[in-house]
């Protein structure tokens, strides 16, 4: 988990993927948590990327470096919208967020954490190295 920590520290936008009815759906995200050892990150409960979640767990993200190495991370999703704890330690990582969100009892404000994560760096010129 550490050197996936460290590709996106210098790599902080990566694209997440998730199926819609069989078409499959990318879209930004920038933050990312490590909290109570597992791999958070937050979107909001009206947007479309939940109820595609919800629907089916499996996801993927991927970032690019400028020296075109990568990073492919799948898991399944598990929603933590109780985790008080998770919810506040958001705004500590990010505290722009507050702005967003208001307060952890924001309804609208949901966290998750991917299970059975695994990870792969890979390049364009170098073999794939498979972290977890």
């Amino acid at each position: 988990m550490e050197e996936l920590l460290k590709f996106l520290e210098k790599n902080p936008v990566f694209y997440l993927a998730t199926d819609d009815e069989g078409q499959p759906r990318v879209r930004p995200f920038g933050f990312h948590m490590v909290f109570d050892g597992k791999f958070y990150m937050v979107t909001a409960l009206p947007k479309k990327v939940c109820k595609q979640m919800e629907k089916n767990p499996r996801v993927e993200f991927c970032t690019m470096a400028p020296d075109t190495k990568f990073v492919r991370v799948n898991g399944e999703v598990v929603f933590d919208n109780d985790n008080m704890l998770a919810k506040e330690n958001v705004f500590k990582v990010m505290p722009d967020l507050l702005k967003m969100y208001g307060s952890a009892e924001n309804p609208a404000m949901s966290v998750f954490y991917l299970k059975d994560m695994h990870a792969t760096i890979a390049s364009l010129t170098e073999p794939e190295t498979v972290l977890f």
